[in-house]
């Protein structure tokens, strides 16, 4: 057996490690990739909450509650990407029940998801903005003010960065797919 301060066999310098066991690349990819991932819908989750804060005015107007304190908050109207941006927080519930158990079937319902409520009210959030962005660029004009800075640069900001977490998940899962799908004839037969 190897020593560190003891004789190396006859003929060995060490180059010989290829044979030796290591851990399958399945779950090396798998176990770095689930912690990538919880990350993610951690991050997702935290801008999920700042979101609700954000609608909570629209939603309390939407049950007709007369609520004064949020009221002396100003913020604009709810805009409907954001409401369908909402319910990606159910998936992303989903995506993070499935790190445990190394569920393929609640990881592409997270994936499909992620597409339909996250990726799709992004994008469409993007295209309506699109104007405004223009306009606060090119005159630096713009209509409403959240917690003191333009909302257009909070809405575009908001809006990238959900992009990009949303991107990295969706990666992040087809890995894990690729990962955790079953290998050899063995299983074939069963």
């Amino acid at each position: 057996m190897a020593s560190k301060s003891g004789i190396r066999p006859a003929g060995s310098d060490g180059s010989d490690h290829w044979h030796r066991e290591s851990i399958a690349w399945q779950y090396k990819i798998s176990s770095q990739n689930k912690g990538r991932l919880k990350l993610d819908i951690f991050v997702h989750m935290l801008l999920g909450m700042l979101m609700l804060v954000r609608l909570s005015p629209g939603i309390v107007s939407l049950l007709g509650i007369n609520v004064q304190a949020l009221r002396r908050w100003d913020l604009p109207h709810p805009r409907p990407w954001e409401f369908a941006w909402m319910f990606s927080l159910v998936a992303a519930v989903v995506g993070w029940r499935s790190i445990p158990q190394n569920s393929t079937f609640l990881l592409k319902q997270y994936i499909l998801g992620t597409i339909v409520f996250g990726v799709l009210p992004v994008f469409f959030g993007f295209i309506e903005l699109s104007d405004d962005m223009y306009a606060y660029i090119i005159n630096r004009k713009y209509t409403f003010v959240m917690f003191g800075m333009p909302a257009i640069v909070l809405w575009i900001l908001f809006l990238a960065i959900c992009a990009q977490l949303h991107g990295l998940a969706l990666y992040f899962s087809v890995v894990l797919l690729k990962a955790w799908r079953p290998r050899g004839d063995k299983l074939k037969l069963r």
